[in-house]
């Protein structure tokens, strides 16, 4: 099939240039040799190049000094949809089929001899509609009545749904149009008709739209011959009723959010008034899209802030390790590269990326975990990228994978080292920069995902295994976090273990107050194989289960009571055992001092001075009976 180049706009509106599937490429610039010259001061002398790679046309953006964009989205290389409006300079072109026996701009001069347009202003210059309208008949009355109700109930709806059914009735309402439809750019910049009060098959490309967005401009579209406006055979969405069509940006503080299209079936002539209330429309429903993502950042950061109160999305330590790694993550967390976290089960590698997260201008952007040894192959790859409806056994509905999700967000990929090898492909083409589709579908999508993984698995290992891809091994580790295991954290186990005595303290409203010198002298010892996840789970444990003021070795859980060692750890210094052995002692003797010096053979004083050295000399021994002085 034969695709076609439509000038739109500049000293040749309705030029264009047919387009061979079996051309090796198609060059645009503002130098004569071009396929498509333009005289645009804004163009490069090569400025874009277009070819198709068997599949789809492409088009990739040769250097230029101002940008190639695809539906107001700057581009280095993207997939041309038939409908898509690229920009070159100032020069907009739209991508179209073409249709019989036809020139493929024929349509296109059509179109620009029968359309009217005006500029849309700046949101905060809206001409005052309300005052005009009030002045021009009753008519336009009653349509000023449907502007003042409209503003009077957009502020008050909590989504975006109800946002655009209020504006769809708002605009039937108020003007002749008995098609509306409304149109709002996805993650990858994609239109998609979000809402509308005519049949799925009346959806083509948004062609109208998209030429609003891209020029900024509002459009009415006066079809005389009754036939729907098309753009080189293409129909819009359009009815095959309808002959006339308004198209019109919603104008954003930083970007537009998409457009309102609506059409009239020739009963009712849309005219220059009816423009004029759907632009006023416009811009209260960019302002009501504004307003409600500023309250969903809000409660994201609200929510934010009530889990840092709460501790949830920090590390506690102080030993040199840890506070190496805080410096890691304040220098990583503001850039946007790909990170590999390594470390032991139980060490914290979710807590460090929500963190990296967090430091980011992300923050306020979704955070969206996932475990990818949670899943099976063919689940990890629905999860991860989406399905569409229909796509496999059970797929009753299309459904956004994470990536999605997490647009403008972090990805985080925990065991990444258990994701199969036909999701390693995928994702290394994400990283890569290129678009992926959902499974099931032939859409590409592209999104503005940071993607952090983190694994325990010795990932060199597993590439000369042949069970992870170098390639991605490579491209993960861009930067490479290490984090420390407990037993390397000195004193901070004892930190940690103070913390959490307190959290869950905290939680439950009950339990000890403190460890026993003993306790803390087990824990001190502990190698903690399953890291700060094991510290907290036995402390937790000892909160639920602890009778007296402090907590004992006994409620920690241990496997000896007496000991916080483990079965292999036999050796201990000379230090830990005389401590063991006076402390053995005085709880054989109830706490005795007196009885305690005649079994050891030695003074009084002598036994203070350990006692003191062992945490002073009050200690709960055994029964907790205070040791006698």
């Amino acid at each position: 099939m034969k695709y076609g180049l439509i000038l739109l706009n500049g000293a040749t509106p309705g030029a264009g240039l047919t387009i061979d599937p079996d051309l090796d490429e198609v060059t645009v610039g503002r130098d004569a040799s071009r396929d498509l010259p333009l005289d645009d001061n804004h163009c490069s002398r090569l400025h874009a190049r277009l070819w198709f790679d068997s599949q789809r046309w492409n088009v990739e953006d040769c250097g230029s000094s101002n940008g190639t964009f695809v539906n107001s989205r700057r581009i280095d290389r993207a997939i041309l949809r038939p409908g898509d409006v690229i920009r070159v300079g100032e020069s907009l072109i739209v991508f179209a089929r073409e249709h019989d026996a036809d020139e493929p701009h024929w349509q296109a001069r059509r179109l620009a001899s029968s359309t009217f347009m005006m500029r849309v202003s700046d949101p905060d210059d809206q001409p005052e509609f309300t005052s005009q309208l009030l002045s021009e008949g009753t008519g336009l009355v009653k349509a000023a009545a449907v502007l003042c109700e409209l503003a009077q109930q957009l502020h008050r709806q909590d989504s975006r749904e109800s946002i655009v059914r209020l504006v769809s009735q708002a605009i039937t309402d108020a003007t002749g149009a008995d098609t509306v439809t409304i149109w709002l750019a996805g993650p990858d910049g994609r239109l998609a008709a979000v809402g509308r009060n005519i049949d799925d098959s009346a959806l083509e490309v948004p062609v109208f739209a998209s030429l609003a967005i891209e020029s900024n401009e509002a459009m009415l579209v006066q079809n005389g011959t009754g036939n729907p406006p098309s753009i080189n055979g293409h129909d819009t969405h359009v009815p095959d009723r309808a002959g006339m069509v308004i198209s019109v940006p919603i104008p954003g503080r930083s970007e537009r959010y998409g457009a309102i299209e609506c059409g009239s079936s020739g009963n009712e002539l849309l005219t220059k008034n009816d423009l004029d209330v759907v632009i006023a429309i416009a811009h209260q429903t960019g302002l009501a899209l504004e307003n409600f993502e500023h309250r969903e950042r809000l409660e994201l950061a609200n929510q934010q802030l009530r889990v840092a109160v709460h501790g949830q999305h920090r590390m506690v330590g102080e030993s040199p390790a840890i506070r190496q790694l805080f410096d890691t993550i304040s220098r990583v967390g503001p850039v946007d590269s790909t990170v590999l976290i390594k470390g032991e089960s139980g060490t914290g590698k979710e807590l460090v990326a929500r963190m990296i997260h967090d430091a980011n201008k992300r923050y306020a952007g979704p955070y969206v975990p996932i475990n990818c040894a949670a899943f099976s192959e063919s689940l990890l790859e629905s999860e991860l990228f989406g399905h569409e409806k229909g796509a496999f056994t059970g797929a009753d509905q299309r459904r956004l994978g994470q990536f999605e999700r997490a647009h403008r967000g972090t990805l985080f990929l925990d065991e990444i080292g258990e994701m199969s090898a036909a999701c390693q492909a995928r994702l290394l083409r994400i990283l890569e920069k290129h678009p992926f589709e959902r499974v099931g579908g032939g859409e590409p999508i592209h999104v503005d995902v940071r993607v952090v993984a983190a694994t325990h698995r010795d990932l060199p290992e597993f590439v000369a295994d042949g069970r992870f891809r170098e390639d991605l091994y490579f491209r993960m580790r861009v930067i490479e976090v290490q984090i420390p295991p407990l037993r390397d954290r000195g004193d901070d186990v004892l930190i940690l273990a103070e913390h959490f005595l307190h959290e869950f303290r905290r939680q439950i409203g009950r339990g000890p107050q403190r460890f026993s010198s003993d306790a803390l002298q087990a824990i001190r010892e502990n190698s903690w194989p399953g890291n700060v996840r094991e510290l907290r789970n036995a402390v937790e444990r000892s909160i639920v289960l602890g009778r007296g003021t402090e907590v004992e070795i006994s409620d920690l859980g241990f496997p000896d009571a007496t000991t916080a060692t483990t079965a292999d750890s036999v050796m201990v210094s000379l230090a830990t055992a005389e401590r063991r052995h006076i402390m053995s002692v005085l709880e054989q003797v109830g706490g005795n001092k007196t009885r305690a010096c005649k079994v050891l053979g030695i003074g009084r004083g002598t036994l203070y001075k350990k006692l003191e050295e062992y945490g002073g000399s009050k200690l709960s021994v055994g029964d907790s009976r205070s040791i006698d002085t």
